[in-house]
């Protein structure tokens, strides 16, 4: 696929670059990843060998980042700086990523359905506990013009608490019950009741659908040019025949084996459809899906954002 179809070259997808400086005591993955995320946006990082050293600093600081596997002292009594802790695992307790995808419910739906459990890619809850801390160190800097601004003393970020509210938001469904959080290969754990969601299989690769209501339902079989099996009623709820899938599962599959990647993509696009193909990264950078400037000549990906300075 060569087409480019998705240019983003005219959108403009810029944020303004902060003026804010924070202090970070000691290394972990998610402390530096939170550093490197603040940086990109602008703000001076600077490094402490303490909390109190940090917070006796002359210069204004907007909060400090303690990195809390690697810092022995924890006490902030007496600092009116907030204070934001980044735990690769438990809040208190030193770990890993990996620790946090098994106590949080997370690696009982990764892998194959007849295969033991397993965890997310090296170092991604770490990488999501950075970009949460970053987040709310950047969330200080909005003021409430209608009360006094308080800001917290301690935040506690922890890839363990991150994960656990994802796998709690995915455990529910429509009928209010935990009974779908389990490995069921590629289709979506209980989708919230609606046909289809998931990862299918086509022609050349594989397409993820996530359908989410009757509108999204009735524009995928507009792209499959309404099949005759389509026009009967009980094909046509993805409510219904989400809680049974048995016989619409194998109509849908036809479907899809007899189209292509970039077949179903200009389907989609067509009428709007909730389906693309699943690229991997270096597929996605060779079909020009990307805006331009997002690629760096190595192969890395920027921000999906720009970061521009505003003179005032």
């Amino acid at each position: 696929m060569t087409k480019k179809v998705n240019s983003q070259s005219n959108v403009e997808r810029s944020i303004r670059s902060v003026s804010a400086k924070f202090v970070v005591v000691g290394a972990s993955r998610s402390a530096l990843y939170a550093v490197s995320w603040l940086k990109k946006a602008g703000a001076s990082v600077v490094g402490s060998s303490s909390i109190k050293e940090a917070a006796a600093l002359e210069e204004p600081t907007t909060a400090i980042l303690v990195a809390g596997d690697a810092v022995k002292d924890c006490q902030i009594e007496g600092i009116d700086i907030p204070v934001i802790f980044f735990w690769d695992f438990e809040v208190g307790q030193p770990g890993i990523g990996a620790f946090a995808s098994a106590v949080s419910g997370v690696s009982s739906v990764i892998g194959k359905s007849e295969s033991a459990p397993g965890i997310l890619p090296v170092h991604m809850p770490e990488q999501w506990t950075g970009i949460f801390g970053a987040s709310l160190a950047l969330g200080l800097l909005v003021s409430n013009s209608d009360r006094k601004k308080e800001n917290p003393a301690r935040i506690d970020v922890s890839a363990a608490d991150i994960l656990r509210a994802f796998a709690e938001q995915n455990s529910g469904n429509h009928a209010g019950v935990p009974y779908g959080w389990r490995r069921n290969g590629l289709t979506a754990v209980e989708h919230g009741g609606v046909f289809p969601q998931g990862f299918f299989r086509c022609k050349d690769g594989y397409v993820a659908v996530q359908a989410r209501s009757r509108q999204d339902w009735a524009a995928i079989l507009s792209a499959f040019n309404n099949p005759v099996w389509s026009e009967d009623k009980s094909m046509q709820n993805p409510f219904t025949l989400s809680e049974d899938d048995s016989h619409i599962l194998p109509l849908f599959q036809a479907e899809l084996d007899k189209r292509k990647m970039e077949d179903l993509l200009e389907l989609a696009l067509e009428s709007g459809a909730p389906m693309a193909p699943v690229f991997s990264s270096l597929e996605a950078i060779s079909s020009n899906v990307f805006r331009d400037g997002f690629v760096q000549a190595n192969g890395e990906l920027n921000l999906p954002f720009i970061i521009k300075r505003f003179e005032k």
